[in-house]
């Protein structure tokens, strides 16, 4: 094999993915800023480092992007934190955007708690034992805000309602962190809170909201980790030689790439779909659980077929540490169980299929349906663990 290429530039560059077409309705400069700015932290020869990369979006205003500029923020919408969390997933760039900007922050203001500071922060909801299981950037992040059952079969809630929720925000250093077995380089594990913590009230309905907007962000995240393997499977095909031509021109290689890009657009609409639906409904339209559900359900198919082909398009050099593939797929293939996983989602729909008989296949196929309660349900599988294999939560 002639090695014709360096390694290092079979990397795509994420500035490729900087255009005005990738996020329809977001200004382009500030398309240009956030590829200037993700672009100073990805590549081969740049060592991930999660806390800086996070102060370079605090310093530009990218860190509490959608959070209300009265308390701070910059006041954007989802259009503009979608194309971020797009962007960053495709170059690879680690970050808790999503947990501290479009998570956690919510839900501190629907609770009246102190959402005024630009730490970052992770959302762990609490189970039956006392643990949040598997929680993702545990002991990564400044604080943890905790979610837990209130009332009800809880002696600790005193006087809460049963059936509601309550938060406590925590600072990281005063939690108890278990480090898991993770599979990319965004830490995982169990996190308890401290005995003392302060609870407040919150209403159901916000946290249920917190899920979905979670459970939309992973699929955004993912179509991004899948365009950034795009781009870096054509950069390798086109720049590597074997046998004295190209990659790109064997037929078997073509397919490989084709396939990668098919399943990639096919994963884009369906995410655009819930992404048009979270602008203007803020998720809680009478559709918004199903095109979160289809957009779940078609990024975690779609995302099979990127990560297998991407890694046969790069063959062994993909695998290894030097290489910067691993920096899209193994986060891809972590966030693709995050806030539901495929099972979840795809059983909510096969329910609703079921549910509307014969005659409501196709309807359902061409305009939607309600589902009803897809935050709900998935709250119910973490905090009242119904016997639930993880894997299907």
């Amino acid at each position: 094999m002639s090695d014709a290429t360096d390694q290092h530039a079979a990397s795509a560059d994420p500035a490729d993915t900087n255009d005005a077409s990738a996020a329809p309705g977001v200004d382009e400069d500030l398309l240009t800023m956030m590829g200037d700015v993700l672009a100073g932290h990805a590549g081969a020869d740049v060592e991930p480092d999660p806390e800086k990369a996070w102060q370079s979006l605090v310093e530009v205003g990218l860190a509490r992007l959608t959070a209300p500029e009265a308390g701070g923020g910059s006041g954007a919408g989802w259009a503009e934190a979608a194309a971020l969390l797009r962007l960053s997933a495709a170059a690879g760039v680690a970050i808790p955007y999503a947990e501290t900007d479009l998570v956690v922050g919510p839900l501190r203001r629907a609770a009246a708690l102190d959402d005024a500071s630009t730490a970052t922060a992770t959302l762990a909801v609490i189970g039956p034992d006392g643990h949040a299981r598997r929680v993702a950037w545990a002991g990564g992040t400044d604080t943890v805000l905790f979610v837990r059952r209130a009332g009800g079969d809880d002696d600790e809630v005193g006087e809460s309602r049963a059936g509601g929720y309550e938060l406590a925000d925590v600072p990281t250093g005063r939690t108890v962190v278990t480090s898991a077995r993770g599979i990319s380089a965004v830490p995982v594990g169990d996190v308890r809170p401290p005995a003392d913590a302060m609870w407040t009230a919150v209403d159901s309905g916000a946290v249920e909201a917190a899920v979905l907007r979670g459970a939309l962000a992973r699929a955004v995240q993912c179509v991004g980790a899948a365009e950034g393997m795009l781009d870096s499977a054509v950069a390798h095909t086109t720049q590597r030689n074997q046998f004295g031509r190209p990659l790109a021109r064997f037929q078997s290689v073509q397919n490989l790439v084709v396939d990668i890009a098919a399943e990639t657009v096919l994963a884009r609409a369906a995410v655009d779909q819930a992404v048009a639906d979270a602008l203007t409904t803020d998720l809680a339209g009478p559709l918004s659980g199903f095109r979160v559900a289809v957009a779940r359900s078609v990024v975690s198919q779609a995302l099979a077929v990127a990560v297998r082909n991407a890694h046969q398009v790069h063959g062994a050099m993909g695998t290894t540490h030097e290489h910067t593939l691993h920096r899209l797929t193994l986060p891809a293939l972590q966030w693709r169980g995050e806030f539901g996983s495929a099972t979840f989602w795809e059983s909510l729909l096969a329910d609703a299929a079921v549910a509307g008989g014969m005659d409501g296949a196709w309807p359902m196929v061409v305009g939607g349906v309600a589902i009803e309660g897809a935050g709900a349900a998935w709250l119910d599988r973490v905090t009242r663990a119904r016997h639930t294999p993880s894997r299907d939560r």
